[in-house]
């Protein structure tokens, strides 16, 4: 977790750099769009009127009509053809200055704006920042007497300024002051609820994991019980929960998870429809429903930009939450998805509200939308809307589970064009005056962050090369054993997995990487460990490995071959099914380019992650440890029977193991159910280690096996129930890792909820890649 923390921060803080150079802050927070309100109100009642110096095109008033009205010009009329009031002409016009000074004197007074200000004010407002004339300069010895009309065109002599307009400018420029600063209000406090409540549930975990006695009390504690099997381990209905819905629609989350969820949408519609205001007459909406309009489309495209930076965060690998809080990635890309539906969501009422406000009385409808429209922010605005609803609608889990790697690159895709829609949506047309681009600039240092730190990580782990690694085939079944004899060895434990890079097979698409768990590790001070060299597990069904063909056995034999001739070497092994993609092309390079059971690669590995503190500490205090495998899923357990093995081997030499996990363990449970006899055997006799208290049992699900007298393999399925309720034991804490096909989690889930319903102390872990 340190190294990661430390990659994160690092590139975070890098990243981070244009957020606090922008020097703008958002509305409410450094940025305050009327802090003059009086003064500003007092001048843009005002800047329309024509001076005595103001110049007109061919120095004539032909903008004029006999009337004394402005005329109205196209909209396409260059600014070279208007009538033009410079700074300068302002500044020497005695009328303006008087005018200006007397309207911030009296209305400043009325509101409470002291002395100081309105000379500040005045400075700024009425002649552009120039140190003369002053407010005390220019006030009017003679108090004004005539009102200006309504539809005044000239400021000829002091006057008033028309209360009417006054009271209706500065009425708009409050009301929509108040809820743009209640968009942000809103903002901060989602972003601060959200990824507080996490590190705040990361806080107590991780107090949790460093106290084993405060841990010890928790565990035996009958309210915690309560707890856990009412709220913490149960589905959010019935028992499904990592086994798809049906037409694969997705995964429930846990009850727990899911009660957050709900919270989190709820608050996201709450800040997304209260706190709405009108103000009329309004001089910049023709009605009071088109104003709403816009206070909503503003307020839920502010939120969907906050939301949009905590999907973004969620989506990382190298997010610092993940290590904090022990959740798995999983459980991180479950907010992930949600979040950016509520973002999507959110983008979609900001579209439609802002479509729907020009058929709203005053307006004209198609012909004002098509106006707008037209405008490059508009179609940019367009642009990000559909991208995002593209990103979530294909993000469904039949798409991911059939082709992952096409997903991700269409998913990533995506959501770059919907932050440079945001972009040319915002920047090009707001500028920076009202703060909106500082949320995208933290959605811009989440991901690049976690993009650095991979690349730092790659660097770091490959030392700038590729890694040598030894792919070998396992005779029977689809799938393959890769040893990567790493650059650097680091931090390799169990838990964790890692991400292959294997650029050159397949279409060389070098930016294709899959986790694999980690099923061994060796630091270079010994060969690889193997079963028949413990003579142990080689004697436990003799029979049935007689009934093997030969061919089954060399990868046993290469794998000792490598073990003897690479034992000063660091290296990871992991076990990989031939999928779609990567994996798939793995094994297609091997059936056209290898002329035996194994070939050479160069791979590049990032990793490893996972494997935190606050994860592994149902592990601390166990007694008991049961591993319910399913198929592949046995490359997960396989590290914590190294680590057991480990610690006990220490342990009977008299050497206290560095090992922060399972020292109480005196028993560990494998039952493992898989498909492929072939796979059992070379897991048998190249990994399981025969050590005190280890207990294996296997199950072959294959239809064409069939058990023999005195054989420890079981035909058929695992009955789960069984074999949890024969691992628990009274006044004893288990620990039961999952790690297989949903069905079989969700059906250990339930067993372990009936155990502890029953009072017996049992933890459960689950290892999932529902990605």
């Amino acid at each position: 977790m340190q190294a990661s923390a430390l990659l994160f921060l690092l590139s975070l803080f890098s990243s981070t750099q244009h957020v606090s150079a922008a020097n703008d802050g958002v509305v409410g927070f450094g940025i305050d769009l009327y802090p003059d309100l009086c003064c500003q109100t007092c001048r843009d009642s005002l800047s329309t009127l024509y001076l005595s110096c103001t110049t007109f095109p061919n120095n004539n008033a032909s903008s004029m009509d006999s009337s004394g009205m402005k005329k109205r010009h196209d909209d396409g009329e260059p600014m070279a053809n208007m009538p033009m009031t410079s700074d300068e002409c302002r500044t020497s016009n005695l009328p303006w200055l008087q005018t200006m000074a007397y309207c911030i004197q009296q209305n400043c007074n009325a509101v409470g704006f002291g002395t100081v200000e309105q000379a500040k004010c005045f400075s700024k407002e009425a002649v552009s920042g120039a140190a003369k004339p002053t407010l005390q300069e220019s006030i009017p010895t003679k108090v004004p007497t005539v009102e200006l009309a309504r539809d005044a065109v000239w400021l000829n002599a002091t006057s008033l300024v028309n209360s009417e307009l006054y009271y209706a400018t500065y009425g708009t420029y409050a009301e929509f002051g108040r809820s743009e600063n209640y968009h942000t209000k809103y903002s901060v406090a989602l972003i601060i609820l959200v990824i507080g409540s996490v590190l705040a549930c990361g806080i107590i975990n991780q107090v949790i994991a460093i106290s084993p006695g405060f841990q010890k009390q928790i565990q035996t504690s009958r309210i915690w019980s309560k707890f856990r099997q009412h709220l913490f381990l149960p589905a959010l209905v019935g028992s499904r929960h990592l086994q798809p819905l049906p037409g694969k629609l997705g995964y429930v989350p846990s009850r727990i998870l899911s009660i957050n969820i709900g919270i989190y949408v709820i608050l996201n519609i709450v800040f997304s429809s209260v706190s709405f205001g009108s103000f009329q007459p309004n001089i910049a909406f023709f009605s009071w429903q088109f104003e709403i309009c816009e206070y909503i489309g503003n307020r839920t495209g502010t939120l969907s930009l906050v939301n949009t930076a905590i999907a973004i965060l969620f989506a990382g690998r190298n997010n610092l939450l993940i290590g904090l809080t022990g959740w798995s990635q999983t459980t991180f890309l479950t907010l992930h998805r949600w979040s950016a539906r509520v973002a999507t969501a959110q983008a979609i009422v900001h579209s439609v509200v802002y479509t729907a406000a020009y058929w709203e009385p005053g307006y004209t409808g198609a012909a004002a939308y098509a106006a707008q429209a037209a405008m490059p922010f508009y179609w940019w605005g367009i642009v990000a809307t559909l991208a995002y609803a593209l990103a979530v609608s294909l993000a469904i889990l039949p798409l991911r589970m059939k082709a992952y790697d096409t997903f991700l690159l269409i998913h990533i895709g995506l959501a770059i064009l919907a932050l440079v829609g945001c972009w040319y949506h915002l920047v090009p047309h707001f500028g920076l005056d009202y703060g909106y681009q500082v949320w995208l600039y933290i959605a811009f240092a989440f991901w690049s962050a976690d993009r650095f730190a991979r690349l730092v990580r790659l660097a770091y782990y490959n030392r700038f090369g590729s890694s040598e690694a030894i792919v070998e085939e396992i005779p029977g079944c689809d799938i393959v054993q890769v040893t990567v004899f790493p650059r650097v060895s680091w931090g390799f434990g169990p838990g964790q997995h890692s991400l292959l890079y294997i650029p050159w097979i397949g279409a060389g698409k070098f930016w294709e990487s899959h986790p694999f768990s980690i099923a061994r590790w060796t630091h270079g001070e010994s060969s690889l460990v193997t079963a028949s060299e413990t003579h142990g597990l080689s004697d436990v069904n003799s029979d049935q490995d007689i009934k093997m063909e030969d061919t089954s056995v060399q990868v046993s034999s290469r794998t000792s071959v490598l073990a003897s001739g690479t034992q000063n070497r660091a290296s990871i092994q992991f076990l990989l099914r031939g999928h779609t993609g990567m994996t798939a092309d793995l094994r297609k390079h091997m059936s056209l380019y290898s002329y035996g059971p194994s070939m050479d690669v160069a791979v590049y590995n990032e990793g490893p992650y996972a494997g935190h503190r606050t994860t592994l500490q149902p592990f601390q205090l166990a007694d008991t440890i049961l591993c319910l495998v399913g198929g592949i899923g046995i490359t997960h357990a396989l590290g914590f029977i190294q680590e057991f093995a480990s610690i006990n081997s220490q342990r009977g030499e008299g050497i206290r193991s560095r090992s922060k996990i399972m020292r109480k363990a005196k028993r560990l449970i494998l039952a493992w159910s898989a498909r492929e006899m072939p796979l059992i055997e070379h897991v048998r006799q190249n990994f399981l280690i025969d050590s005190e208290g280890t207990e294996y049992s296997f199950w072959c699900t294959d239809r064409d096996f069939s058990a023999t007298k005195g054989e420890k393999i079981t035909a058929g399925r695992m009955d789960i129930s069984s074999v949890v309720r024969s691992s628990v034991e009274t006044g004893h804490q288990t620990t039961v890792l999952v790690c297989g096909p949903g069905g079989m989690a969700d059906e250990a889930r339930q067993q372990v909820i009936s155990c502890v319903r029953d009072g017996f102390r049992v933890d459960l872990v689950e290892e999932s890649f529902c990605w």
